[in-house]
């Protein structure tokens, strides 16, 4: 199954995802398979250059100027029988040096990922990163998920940032894991990337998700359109393909919000993120909003301070 949206509407890295909690083991399960999802990718032929990315820029010029997200974003995803992937092209009003000296580093993607309602922690060690992964609500690092992660510069120069994270083997069956960030300048004061990621699930974790999607997730929706009710209302994708949807979405508005803050001063830099992202989220309730501001932000700045104390325990350990 793939859909678009309409204007309608290198080397061999590991991956675990360690419980640190007592909860069902089914919910452990839907868990994983849910968050892993969230950062997947199976490895393409190779990255593409500062030219692809500039073509493709233009070439998607008139789609990203009618965005149903009414700012210049464009989302599609696909699943297949084994392999779900999602991606976003995104014109940000950011400088292309400014993105770069915010995202080129394993740290500043700790202060990223825990915007994502799910990431309870991140710390980092060189070129190695690790997501506690957790429930919406307030979780301690202990009673979350270790999911690890390698971190590579595939480019970062005057002309282009080429991140990613990769894994070869994951929980439940899953597989082939990769998350792509690829940016370029487009102007001086606007950038444009290419946010992309797919990975492979087997047996296991399809079952998982087929329980979660008829339980918690029998509601939720993504954001492509596929079709209209008789009161003229978008029927919008449900299933695995609303779970990457809405993944996808999330971490692009944290990428967003990341920039944002940098806008502020050092020491409101952390809250400056969690409230652009609120404010990013809250635009799209149907798909995205489960909780309220003010328990977002009470539940991020424990989570933050779990994540500083975290990191600073961890940085006095040594390197394997």
């Amino acid at each position: 199954m793939a859909a678009q949206q309409t204007q309608h509407a290198p080397g061999l890295n590991s991956i675990s995802c360690q419980p640190h909690s007592t909860d069902p083991l089914l919910l452990r399960a839907l868990l994983i398979v849910m968050f892993c999802g969230a950062f997947a990718g199976a490895a393409s032929a190779g990255p593409a250059g500062h030219t692809t990315l500039l073509e493709k820029y233009r070439q998607l010029q008139p789609a990203l100027a009618q965005s149903i997200f009414g700012e210049p974003i464009l989302l599609t995803s696909n699943v297949g029988d084994e392999q779900a992937q999602g991606e976003v092209y995104a014109l940000l009003d950011t400088p292309f040096d400014a993105l770069r000296a915010a995202l080129s580093q394993p740290a500043q993607w700790c202060e990223l990922a825990i915007l994502h309602v799910n990431v309870k922690t991140c710390v980092h060690r060189q070129n190695q990163l690790t997501f506690y992964v957790g429930r919406k609500y307030y979780q301690p690092p202990d009673k979350a998920y270790a999911l690890q992660y390698r971190f590579q510069q595939l480019a970062n120069d005057q002309q282009q940032l080429h991140v990613q994270l990769s894994a070869e083997q994951g929980p439940l069956g899953t597989s082939d894991y990769l998350i792509r960030l690829h940016a370029i300048a487009i102007d001086p004061q606007h950038s444009f990337i290419h946010f992309h990621y797919r990975y492979r699930f087997g047996l296991m974790a399809r079952l998982a998700m087929q329980t979660y999607l008829a339980t918690l997730g029998r509601n939720k929706v993504g954001f492509t359109i596929t079709g209209f009710d008789k009161q003229g209302q978008p029927i919008y994708v449900k299933g695995l393909q609303g779970v990457v949807e809405r993944n996808v979405m999330r971490y692009l508005f944290a990428i967003q919000a990341v920039l944002e803050a940098r806008k502020s001063a050092p020491q409101y830099q952390p809250t400056a993120g969690l409230v652009r992202w609120f404010a990013h989220v809250q635009q799209h309730p149907r798909q995205l909003l489960g909780f309220t501001r003010e328990e977002y932000l009470e539940n991020k700045r424990r989570e933050l301070a779990n994540q500083r104390a975290l990191q600073e325990a961890d940085s006095t350990k040594e390197l394997p």
